[in-house]
């Protein structure tokens, strides 16, 4: 399921692709494989195409596919595809077909990641006197957000490095900064009754508090791993439509 995903998106971007190119293009396209990480595995798959026409090609634009298989291959842990769109500025025209240079580039992206808490269910709301709280609805208010899925959202910026050989094989590093939105592992309707003046419920629990280090720690969970705000990525190409 998971490679039948990327072979469908990557086919259909090869497609267009080559749609877009004539014997009156200078445009060109590369595709890349990334590096292998063991605790975060992702395998991903890069297009670019640059932009402009012989003499002036500095710019391009590209689409990343990756597929989360879950933290330590958890596949409950943060699991599922993220599909980032890419733009860089090369320093040196790149319509010469090989050669070294150095590039900035700017990311945006989305991903659609399972919750490790999806199975939890049933965890109501109760005041100090264990009478369930319920919602404006009638509903009782729910603590854990135990829905399936989540979207993470986010973007980056980097400096990098890329090597094209003669033979049209490519290499690139870059380095940067980048920002994945983490999970919300608690109902906003929970966090927000909390936050009220006047609720009742057993001071000494210190509900907020408690939420608060619960969360501090998840987060720090997250930015250590899928959110760790380093970007570096090594990945090995090669240039099509020459």
């Amino acid at each position: 399921m998971k490679k039948s995903f990327l072979l469908i998106i990557s086919l259909t971007i090869l497609l267009t692709s080559n749609a877009q190119i004539n014997e009156h293009s200078d445009r060109r396209t590369s595709i890349t494989i990334g590096s292998y990480n063991p605790i975060i595995q992702k395998p991903q798959l890069q297009f670019e195409h640059l932009l402009g026409s012989k003499g002036s090609q500095h710019w391009s634009i590209g689409e990343n596919l990756q597929y989360h298989l879950g933290l330590l291959n958890q596949t409950d842990i943060w699991s599922g595809p993220k599909v980032s769109f890419f733009t860089r500025y090369y320093f040196k025209d790149q319509s010469i077909k090989h050669g070294k240079d150095w590039f900035l580039q700017a990311k945006v992206g989305a991903a659609y990641l399972t919750n490790p808490f999806s199975d939890i269910t049933n965890v109501g709301l109760f005041d100090a006197s264990g009478i369930p709280i319920n919602d404006a609805d009638g509903n009782q208010i729910e603590i854990i957000n135990n829905s399936d899925f989540w979207l993470s959202y986010g973007g980056g910026i980097a400096y990098g490095y890329r090597v094209v050989t003669c033979k049209g094989w490519t290499w690139e590093a870059f380095a940067g900064y980048h920002y994945w939105a983490g999970p919300n592992y608690f109902t906003t309707e929970f966090k927000n009754w909390i936050k009220e003046d006047g609720n009742d419920y057993d001071d000494s629990a210190n509900l907020e508090g408690k939420l608060y280090d619960v969360e501090n720690g998840l987060n720090q969970f997250w930015l250590f791993s899928y959110g760790f705000p380093v970007d570096l990525q090594v990945k090995v190409g090669k240039i099509l439509n020459w």
